[in-house]
Formats: structure tokens, C-alpha cells, sequence
């Protein structure tokens, strides 16, 4: 078992623990003010916007990005450098898309010391993911419902089901790429596509949404959606 592979058994019972926590909003916007002033980020206004946004998502990880930003407050880095690693989060969570995986690398990183760019660099490869993942389920009839609504349709799914969806196969490429695996390769990404959601099903990911995602996607899908991130 690779070393990433055991971080994310060791995360499932802590992400098990996190969604059943109370609503993220009830962490006020101004802790996260007061975190980005620490740093000090030049963009303040735009990057609480963003959190703003996000705070009104129920599968929200606000603990944990303020706990990153606090973390990122006392990395010994250029204050540009800290901002731009916070700044491909911020613009994810504008575009929608589930960050839990992105602050889970950021920590990984800086428990690793890796330079900020460098890890600027690996964010912005899995946001890619994360939109091309998620572009692909739509593409393949897999929807998500607004927060707040209930769906009888099997291929239209909670919000936060889609989320841990697109999450979870992101970041099963992602591993495969980082590990120096050949986009090229659909046949083992969706080995590994596969391998990580059997392994999350019954325990993080429901049963049906596991069966209904693999019988729609095949390695095709995934070399296009690896191309796109590493181009």
C-alpha cells in the first residue's frame, strides 16, 4: 500500500466525523478575515467572497481551510507565494467545486515542506480534475441535486454524494499521475479509479452511486480528463 493510499484510510473515519459536525457557518467570516491578515494576502476581499460562498455548502470543510490558513500564516515563504496556494483554493470553491481533497494536499505538502509553488502547481492539477471529473458525470447523465432538495431519479444525487463522487475519483487520478503514471494509460487509471471506490463503498460512498458512476465511465473518459489536467 503506497503512503498516499494509507492517508486516505487513515482520513475516511476523520471525513466520517466531519460530516455529521453542525453547519460550517456557525465559524464567523471574520476568523477567516483575521487568518488572511496574518499572512498578510493582498487579495482579501475577493478570497472571503469565495469563503463566503462556501460556508453556505453543508459538505464545507470551514474548520479545515482555517486551520490551513492559519498554518499557511506561519510557513517561512514569501507572503506572494503563501497567497497563490491560497488563492487556486479560493477559486475553486468560485467554481463550485468540493475542496476537501485540495486542503488535504495542501497540508500533505507543507507537512512535506514542499515549496510553494510546487504545491501551487500540484492544487491547480487537482482543481483541474475536479471540474473535468465533474464535467464528465454531467456529461455521463450523473447529476447533483441543489443542496436542500431530494431526488427519486437514481442518476441524480445529493449534493454531497456527487461531491464525495468527484472528490474521490479527482483524486484516485491524481495519485496516478503524481506517481508518475502515463495519462495515456486509461486501462490503469480506471484500475485505480476503480480500486479507490470499491474501497470507499459501504464505508464514505454509497453502493449505487459506486455501481452507477463505473458503468458509465470507461478509460477513454479518464485519459481525456488526465490530458486536460497535465496539459
Amino acid at each position: 500500500m503506497t503512503p498516499r493510499k494509507h492517508c486516505v484510510l487513515v482520513m475516511m473515519a476523520s471525513l466520517i466525523v466531519t460530516m455529521a459536525l453542525p453547519s460550517t457557518a456557525q465559524i464567523p467570516l471574520h476568523e477567516f478575515e483575521q487568518a488572511l491578515h496574518s499572512i498578510p494576502v493582498a487579495q482579501v476581499d475577493s478570497m472571503l467572497g469565495a469563503i463566503e460562498l462556501g460556508l453556505n455548502q453543508p459538505d464545507f470543510p470551514a474548520e479545515s481551510l482555517l486551520r490551513l490558513i492559519d498554518r499557511m500564516a506561519r510557513r517561512p515563504a514569501p507572503a506572494i507565494e503563501r497567497e497563490a496556494v491560497l488563492v487556486v483554493i479560493t477559486q475553486a470553491i468560485e467554481e463550485g467545486l468540493p475542496i476537501e481533497g485540495m486542503v488535504d494536499k495542501a497540508f500533505e505538502g507543507l507537512a512535506r515542506n514542499v515549496p510553494m509553488a510546487q504545491l501551487e502547481d500540484g492544487l491547480r492539477q487537482l482543481r483541474t480534475l475536479l471540474a473535468e471529473v465533474r464535467d464528465l458525470l454531467y456529461a455521463r447523465g450523473v447529476f447533483s441535486a441543489a443542496p436542500g432538495t431530494q431526488s427519486a431519479v437514481a442518476n441524480v444525487l445529493p449534493n454531497t454524494r456527487f461531491n464525495l463522487l468527484v472528490v474521490h475519483i479527482s483524486e484516485a487520478i491524481d495519485d496516478y499521475l503524481s506517481g508518475g503514471g502515463s495519462p495515456f494509460e486509461g486501462h490503469l487509471l480506471y484500475q485505480e479509479v476503480h480500486e479507490r471506490l470499491v474501497q470507499l463503498e459501504g464505508v464514505i460512498l454509497d453502493s449505487e452511486d459506486v455501481a452507477l458512476v463505473l458503468e458509465r465511465i470507461d478509460p477513454s473518459d479518464l485519459t481525456q480528463v488526465a490530458l486536460t489536467a497535465v496539459s
